[in-house]
């Protein structure tokens, strides 16, 4: 909590709204006394809510005291820390904050007087927000302090003052609220809807609780997140108030906080109710849809949509909240009097922290005025309606209710939702019987239909086609976008760039083996070859004179036998030869090199001997630079602060991957104050393993859901060294199935053996799974609660994912938030979204069954990632995910040569920018696409013309036949021997049509179809 930053400007500002509010009450409180306790999650109350509004956290623990002039804080150590940065504001209201202990001590009673001799020598009328019984520790312990003097106090009821108070929002306030309002809204229209049409289009048999379940779901679905990511909204940051409410089948509570009832869905009348909160504030929609309504529904419906577009007018700054419902109650009982009985309590209230305050409410007996930066939940609705037509009788009672979340302006009210509730949006017809029969007289009387009227043409293969075509049209100009701002962001980071070559500059190494000449070794004086190993250095002689030469300039070494003699030659490293890429020489001019030295003697013992002497200490030099170059990116962690005074969080029997000692060990995962610590048994006495929240990129958790293993992943900032081995993933797990329990053994299976006990097993291993995922899961919680937030949690979608080949093994890649992972074996991937700048879709082409996918880096210095042989069947998918995490994608036919493409960028970036930057990957892209669309024909032909036309057909042919038959019979015999023409089909479709349109005995009734007008 110690990284929290307060807004020190704000805190001051909303303090001194707040005691200028309660000063300027008449018989207001001396004193106003806050306390926060422990509270459940998911619960606002208005002590929640006047922390958040000062602080922009919750304090817990925490007693407040406003007097006239000064604020008294009394908290733990750590937050009274935190707090100890409102003291900078220099007009600032005075505070004076007091620490007190965790357990109870004579210093906190002392502490706590304070605060009551505070309140004393205000007055004796103290203001608290009665209705709330916070509870904690340090409640318990203030409650036993003040009981000594509570008789000299007067308690008083300031929740009326705090809600007025939190009632007028800022502008920032208001912008937090028009997004939760905007959530609201693409739920509804893009979500519910089509959830609710498609249950009563194909008779499902769901129940609102099950719906409303699945709403509550509906924010991590794909295409509810790329509309919000599109509108701007982090989904992160949205919550639900309260559980989405669904009602249908007879029963209806006209509120927006109502219960969802675990009866099946009736095809009635439907309410739907949406409470979200968007950073802590909340905003409100309710619709009502009719399923094929009578027309005195419909008509009913029509006044109660008017009556709350009256009420939204009447919204004006000034004007008292009461008086706001007695002019919807005169309207009902001057235009609608039958409807005046059935008309609901109230017209709205003021939302915000709370879904409702209780206090500023749109009823007949409320006398606050509104004014100018309240947020409104503006609703109509009318309940216990009759409807004396249904036959059912669930459908004989029905209800409407229509809510939307509006901001009072100087001008008047301004709704924030957008969802639709016209009545052609919110009614659905599916037994259209009475229309169909309606339209046939116009039918005959008209002109004949066009000919292409089948069912399956027309409403269903077309439309499908036409929503494809919509969002790949959609895609593309997405893609348009995103392709301009890679392109424009390009030209603007290497603005004033001169580039490189293309490839890392090498560097020069200068090698010193001795200081000074009398380091030599003693045996170099002999004239002897000495292979000193102490300075990774061979002495040679040359004219007489001890040479030193490091064993890094010696580039290869080799001994051949002649006769009597034994040559040794060194190769030596020189400008000219190959040497390392990142390597060089110092050639400054007056430079003299020696390119190879030979040596001959008759001592063949001793020339082997130094021969394998360089070769050692060459190899083990050689040795040493590669472990060297594989630490160089390993960063010194900061040390690990275990808990004190406490037994630390752990997840016990879990195991690590990779392994750090070579052998399988359960150990447990300690949460600490600074990071995690896991401790595992060795034959080397055991691994210690600590890993700081300061190094953790990614922190994922994956269930065992059609996994073996239950496991948290950890994606580390920077590597670190397990064991001799590098690694920048570290995996603690468990197994899913129980490997020690063996069915075929067991005696009860040998004594009977049937479904039951497969079942029984089957229960048992969904029951254990269940209990890891949750074990797990929760453990991840508390990681990103002790980290305060440093590390956020992340979770893979399995719905969306992929195969592929990003190594060596064809495995699962599944997204998630940020990144796209596999988790499941090693070797482990995980891709970080951010990071990538460009992916490039090769090899797609028809008739190919896979593809590759190339993913670019915004460093266009690290290497592009491959993922091989993904399944063209998911191209149309993975197209999509990569659109909703606004990633611009390229294909191409054919694979090229990254290396080259990479070292060309990189040589001159800016060229490269000002040429097109990544254009020339898109000319087969999907961009290229929006050319080839095909629009239907609005065409239309009656069946006196078609017979015309078919007998011009059948009589004549073209006069160009004569000319093209000859030229393309050998081409085009094969196609016409597969089918018939165009013109051979229409007929026989017409055919059938009219066929099966003939006047029977008999006629079966019309397919239930879906029709939203």
């Amino acid at each position: 909590m110690s990284d929290k930053k307060l807004d020190v400007e704000a805190f001051h500002r909303r303090v001194k709204r707040l005691l200028n509010a309660w000063k300027a009450e008449e018989s207001s409180a001396d004193s106003l006394l806050i306390i926060h306790g422990k509270t459940a999650p998911d619960i606002y109350t208005k002590t929640i809510a006047i922390h958040l509004w000062l602080f922009g956290y919750e304090f817990s623990d925490t007693v407040l005291l406003f007097t006239k002039d000064k604020l008294h804080i009394t908290t733990y150590r750590k937050k009274a820390k935190i707090l100890e940065s409102l003291n900078s504001a220099k007009d600032g209201v005075e505070l004076d904050i007091t620490v007190v202990s965790k357990e109870p001590t004579p210093e906190n009673k002392a502490a706590y007087e304070k605060i009551i001799g505070a309140m004393a020598s205000s007055g004796k009328r103290v203001g608290v927000i009665k209705g709330e019984k916070p509870s904690s520790n340090a409640v318990n312990e203030w409650n036993e302090v003040f009981a000594g003097s509570a008789d000299k106090f007067d308690m008083q009821d300031v929740g009326p003052l705090v809600s007025d108070v939190l009632a007028v929002k800022e502008k920032a306030e208001i912008a937090q609220a028009k997004k939760a309002a905007m959530v609201g809204s693409v739920v509804m229209d893009e979500y519910f809807v089509d959830e609710m049409a498609g249950i009563f289009d194909e008779e499902k048999a769901v129940t609102n609780l099950q719906l409303a379940e699945k709403v509550e779901a509906s924010l991590s679905a794909k295409a509810v997140a790329k509309q919000l990511n599109q509108k701007g909204a982090d989904v992160d940051m949205v919550e639900w108030s309260s559980l989405p409410s669904v009602q249908s089948g007879g029963q209806f509570d006209v509120g927006l906080e109502a219960q969802s009832s675990r009866s099946r869905m009736f095809a009635g009348t439907v309410l739907c109710a949406l409470n979200v909160r968007y950073l802590m504030y909340n905003a409100s929609v309710a619709r009502t849809f009719m399923i094929d309504p009578t027309p005195e529904q419909e008509k009913n419906y029509a006044f109660l949509l008017q009556l709350q577009r009256q009420i939204v007018g009447w919204l004006q700054p000034g004007t008292t909240m009461g008086a706001v419902y007695r002019k919807a109650a005169a309207y009902v009982q001057e235009h609608r009097p039958d409807l005046a009985d059935h008309m609901v309590r109230d017209c709205g209230f003021v939302t915000g922290f709370e879904v409702h305050d209780g206090v500023n409410v749109l009823a007949a007996d409320c006398s606050r005025v509104l004014a100018a930066g309240m947020v409104v939940v503006v609703r109509a609705g009318l309940q216990n309606l009759a409807n004396a037509k249904a036959s059912d009788a669930r459908g004989q009672t029905y209800a409407y209710h229509i809510a939307d979340t509006a901001v009072v302006t100087d001008a008047g009210a301004e709704v924030l939702t957008t969802c639709s509730c016209e009545p052609n949006d919110v009614s659905f017809f599916f037994n259209d019987d009475e229309p169909a029969a309606e339209a046939a007289p116009k039918r005959e009387a008209g002109r004949a239909p066009a000919t292409r009227t089948s069912a399956v043409l027309s409403s269903k293969f077309r439309s499908d086609e036409r929503e494809e075509e919509s969002n790949a049209r959609q895609r593309r100009e997405h893609q348009k976008e995103l392709l301009e701002r890679l392109q424009t962001e390009g030209m603007r980071r290497f603005a004033g760039s001169e580039g490189g070559d293309g490839s890392e500059a090498p560097t020069v190494r200068r090698f010193e083996s001795y200081k000074r000449e009398t380091a030599l070794p003693s045996e170099a004086r002999s004239g002897r070859i000495v292979v000193d190993e102490r300075a990774d250095t061979l002495v040679l002689p040359i004219y007489g004179m001890a040479v030193p030469f490091h064993i890094a300039t010696v580039k290869s070494v080799s001994k051949s036998d002649e006769g009597e003699y034994v040559y040794l030659r060194l190769n030596l490293v020189s400008p000219g030869q190959g040497v390392g890429k990142k390597d060089a020489l110092d050639d400054g001019a007056g430079s003299t090199f020696v390119r190879s030295l030979t040596f001959r003697s008759t001592d063949v013992a001793r020339m082997a001997e130094i021969h394998h002497a360089i070769t050692s200490l060459k190899r083990d030099q050689a040795k040493r630079e590669a472990e060297k170059a594989q630490l160089a990116d390993i960063v010194e962690q900061d040390r690990l602060v275990p808990v004190v005074g406490q037994r630390p969080q752990r997840l016990p029997d879990v195991f690590m991957r990779p392994l750090a000692d070579g052998k399988r060990f359960p150990a447990a995962l300690e949460i600490h104050s600074n990071g995690l610590r896991y401790m595992a048994a060795g034959r080397s006495g055991g691994t210690t393993v600590d890993i700081l929240f300061n190094n953790v990129r990614h922190l994922f958790f994956q269930p065992c859901d059609r996994e073996l293993l239950v496991l948290i992943h950890l994606h580390l900032k920077n590597p670190v060294m397990l064991g001799k081995k590098k690694t920048q993933d570290i995996q603690f797990y468990r197994e899913a199935s129980d490997a020690a329990f063996d069915e075929t053994g067991n005696r009860r299976r040998r004594i009977r053996y049937g479904d039951e006990d497969e079942i029984e097993a089957e229960q048992d291993e969904l029951r254990r799974r269940r209990q890891l995922n949750r074990e797990f899961e929760a453990f991840a919680a508390r990681i990103v609660e002790a980290s305060n937030h440093q590390v956020e949690l992340d979770k893979p979608f399995r719905n969306i994912a992929f195969t592929g080949v990003p190594a060596r093994a064809n495995v699962l890649l599944q997204p998630t938030v940020e990144c796209l992972v596999h988790l499941s074996d090693t070797p482990f991937f995980v891709l970080t979204v951010a990071d990538v700048e460009l992916v490039h879709l090769e090899r797609v082409q028809f008739g190919l069954k896979n593809f590759d996918m190339v993913f670019v880096f915004r460093d266009l210095k690290r290497t592009p990632v491959h993922v091989n042989t993904v399944p063209m069947k998911q191209l149309d998918d993975i197209k999509e995910w990569l659109d909703s995490v606004n990633l611009p994608f390229t294909e191409g036919p054919v694979n090229l040569n990254w290396t080259q493409i990479m070292k060309t960028v990189t040589r001159d970036p800016v060229g490269f920018y000002e040429d097109g930057g990544w254009s020339f990957l898109a000319h087969d892209s999907d961009a290229e696409d929006s050319g080839s669309e095909e629009e239907e024909s609005e065409f239309s032909m009656s069946e006196d013309e078609l017979v015309s036309s078919e007998s011009d057909d059948d009589d004549g042919e073209s006069d160009f036949a004569g000319e093209s038959d000859d030229e393309s019979e050998g081409d085009y015999d094969d196609d016409e021997e597969s089918g018939e023409d165009w013109d051979e089909l229409e007929a026989k479709a017409k055919a059938y049509d009219e066929k099966r349109s003939r006047p029977s005995p008999a006629t079966s009734a019309p397919a239930r179809k879906r029709v939203r007008r």
